[in-house]
């Protein structure tokens, strides 16, 4: 039995993030996310007594997902190679663009616009992912613009997947890739 609850909350918080990238967070129903996971509405208040709820769990997989990624990024030997796969990350737009570091952003755009306490935690993915970029350009000794350095990377990544999405051309996400791996070695 704790499978199946375990399951059951497992494809509704994946019901959640799917539906939210396609429709807002705030577009999207409960009933939306119980039709997507296949599971009797009544049945979400069990996982999730309201809406902050799912966007809480949310936020705290797109957290988890991103520490795992930063975990295995921290196995490489140097900063510039730590930070090599950290530009590669947006692209995956190339592959599955609804999994892309757009996604996390949108997410995060939108819940900002209604404010409330699952934004202010949200806040936490982009500042976390921004305080390991600037520790790498830290441990590159940029001293006083690792800050400034680590905005541009993340902003770089950020922008490359919005353009992508809006111009419906991967092959974007692949230049600024390119184009970052260099800017990185040059440093």
């Amino acid at each position: 039995m704790a499978g199946t609850n375990i399951d059951k909350r497992s494809r509704l918080l994946s019901a959640a993030v799917e539906l939210t990238y396609q429709n807002g967070f705030e577009a999207t129903s409960l009933a939306d996310i119980a039709r997507e996971a296949k599971v009797p509405l009544g049945n979400v208040y069990y996982y999730f007594k309201t809406k902050d709820e799912i966007g809480e769990a949310i936020v705290e997989l797109r957290l988890a997902q991103l520490s795992a990624q930063r975990q295995r990024w921290d196995e490489a030997e140097s900063p510039k190679d730590r930070l090599a796969p950290a530009s590669k990350a947006s692209s995956r737009t190339r592959i599955a663009w609804r999994s892309s570091v757009c996604s996390v952003g949108t997410f995060c755009s939108e819940l900002h616009k209604g404010g409330g306490s699952v934004a202010t935690r949200a806040t936490e993915i982009f500042a976390q992912h921004l305080a390991w970029i600037e520790s790498q350009f830290r441990a590159l000794g940029k001293g006083k613009d690792s800050k400034g350095l680590a905005v541009h990377l993340l902003s770089a990544m950020q922008g490359v997947s919005v353009l992508a999405h809006t111009f419906h051309d991967s092959g974007l996400v692949a230049t600024e890739t390119k184009r970052l791996k260099s800017w990185i070695q040059s440093l």
